[in-house]
């Protein structure tokens, strides 16, 4: 059982495009939750290596204890995710997407974390949140259901913050679901959920389908064979919860390799021709900013725009130079509309709200490359202004 803070690096396989990082739950341990429940007792994350090229994986730890001794030692779970985000910061978490995969109660501190993560100011911790593309909930109690009182009838002898929190009396959990869905959502993090089917120590099913669905998007808990402790234990390769998480993280690796192209280079965000108009909406640059409410940065923003539209003609029209220009935009479009106009505009956000997701969700990451592939934020401005100018993205929620 975890006794303090860990991390720890499990394995890593090839050049690395994706970090993958486990979270155990209430009395669990960041070693003995992910030991399988075959003969070998073998330690599982480490397969994933084995099975997917460009992964990276690691071992969150906490201290979980349910008994009564360890009772005054418990951060409160929002504590705990701030603990949780310095230790993946200060380790250099947040430089490549993200996969997250908690059992249980670490479900619950998973999406603390975002929430903490999406919501701070520091800017490592936004990255954590900015670069997660999966997390998956095995056995996670998002409505919180019978897990409280199942854990108090199986093991009587316990006074914890963490499961009184479970109960949600408090209505914590809805609250934190409703902002993990709305996060989610914006932010286009692919969710996974699965619920047990048996009854843990004959006593009950803790977490049932209800509890188990995070309510996001096209999300469908899927069901296991399994007690609520050996759902994250697949005893071999062949087991569902194995080959089901492998499937989505290939799902992520692929759309990390269109983001980057297998080199590390943007040239596969290449798609539409922006040299062309887009019909979508016909404004000008001027209108959009003045319905936004933005109309004295239009001067600035104009005059972005007008360089990156001179450089971007002067290349021609089948030149590689070009090429490259068209993949900068189309990967400034799809952050833009994802994180910024759906995640922010969209919802009323505020101008500070607008400009700090524009700066974690946008530039930031698009200026990370190095040499060839790096890009200065004002060359993100100018192709953000000209993308603007081409009516393929607006600034207002009309």
């Amino acid at each position: 059982m975890s006794d303090g803070p860990h991390f720890s690096k499990v394995c890593a396989g090839g050049e690395p495009r994706l970090d993958v990082l486990f979270v155990h739950g209430l009395t669990g341990d960041p070693r003995e939750t992910w030991t399988s429940g075959g003969p070998e007792q073998e330690y599982w994350p480490k397969w994933l290596c084995e099975e997917l090229e460009g992964v990276s994986v690691y071992a969150l730890g906490y201290p979980s204890s349910i008994f009564g001794k360890w009772a005054k030692k418990e951060m409160n779970l929002h504590e705990r995710a701030g603990n949780m985000l310095e230790h993946l910061a200060a380790n250099g978490i947040g430089a490549r997407p993200i996969a997250l995969v908690g059992h249980s109660l670490g479900g619950i501190l998973v999406k603390e974390m975002l929430r903490a993560s999406n919501e701070c100011a520091d800017r490592d911790w936004q990255a954590i949140a900015a670069q997660t593309r999966l997390a998956v909930f095995m056995a996670t109690p998002h409505k919180g259901a019978s897990l409280a009182s199942a854990v108090k009838l199986i093991v009587p002898r316990l006074s914890s913050t963490h499961v009184d929190l479970l109960s949600n009396d408090s209505g914590y959990l809805t609250s934190l679901n409703q902002a993990y869905r709305d996060f989610a959502n914006g932010a286009g993090i692919a969710t996974v959920a699965y619920y047990e089917k048996y009854k843990t120590k004959g006593s009950s099913v803790i977490v049932p389908e209800d509890s188990a669905d995070p309510g996001v998007g096209a999300t469908r808990p899927v069901a296991v064979d399994a007690d609520h402790i050996s759902i994250c234990k697949p005893a071999k390769r062949t087991d569902l919860i194995y080959v089901s998480l492998c499937r989505h993280l290939k799902a992520v690796l692929q759309q990390c390799s269109m983001s980057a192209g297998e080199d590390g280079a943007l040239d596969s965000f290449a798609s539409d021709d922006y040299g062309t108009s887009s019909e979508s909406d016909r404004r000008d640059l001027l209108q959009k900013l003045i319905d936004a409410g933005r109309e004295h940065e239009y001067q600035k923003a104009n005059s972005l725009q007008n360089k990156f539209a001179q450089r971007y003609y002067k290349l021609g029209l089948h030149t590689d130079a070009k090429t490259k220009s068209d993949a900068v935009l189309a990967a400034v479009e799809q952050r833009f509309f994802t994180h910024v106009y759906g995640g922010k505009i969209c919802k009323g956000a505020t101008d500070e709200e607008i400009a700090a997701a524009l700066q974690v969700h946008v530039i930031d990451p698009l200026c990370s490359g190095t040499g060839k592939d790096h890009l200065s934020p004002t060359a993100i401005l100018q192709a953000l202004y000209f993308l603007t100018e081409q009516c393929y993205i607006q600034w207002d929620a009309a």
